[in-house]
């Protein structure tokens, strides 16, 4: 898939190895499968199966149109796919945010 950035900031934190260990020494392994996972599969549908760590699923309510997977306990990625059509489908994403949980 094409992935994209928010901003400049969270591109660095996602591709950037030495920022990464540098701000989230405690998620780095996890940020880089989760990137490279995003990068390999061909659609947003894919990444259940395609992601060593699995479980990515759709968000509702205040973060609707937004899917998250999991970096540790209490850690998120968040994406929105790009594009019409169905979600699953997507085949370009943006990433939005590596973060606190948003439960």
């Amino acid at each position: 898939m094409e992935v994209a950035y928010e901003d400049h900031h969270l591109r660095k934190l996602c591709t950037d190895e030495r920022e990464m260990r540098k701000k989230r020494s405690d998620l780095a392994p996890k940020i880089k499968l989760r990137i490279k996972a995003l990068e390999t599969a061909d659609t947003v549908g894919e990444l259940e199966t395609h992601d060593p760590l699995g479980y990515w699923h759709p968000l509702t309510v205040d973060l609707n149109g937004l899917w998250s997977g999991r970096l540790s306990r209490n850690h998120r990625i968040l994406i929105r796919p790009e594009g019409g059509g169905e979600a699953v489908d997507a085949v370009a994403v943006t990433v939005v945010e590596v973060g606190k949980d948003y439960h």
